[in-house]
């Protein structure tokens, strides 16, 4: 349970991040979702290959 915490404080960094780099960059409030949906997920993805985790599991 506490890995899952703080898998999801990750992402929830990773997703702060990209809002204040979009924030500072001037984007509106769409591009700052955008922005900040994109680094959460890309940062998310990049510690699951970084710690040999399986990112994608495909049903079958």
């Amino acid at each position: 349970m506490l890995l899952y915490v703080l898998d999801l404080a990750g992402v929830a960094v990773f997703a702060v991040s990209g809002a204040l780099g979009a924030g500072h960059a001037g984007l509106d409030w769409l591009g700052m979702v955008v922005i900040a949906s994109v680094t959460a997920v890309g940062g998310g993805t990049l510690r699951g290959v970084f710690t040999v985790r399986l990112v994608l599991r495909l049903p079958g």
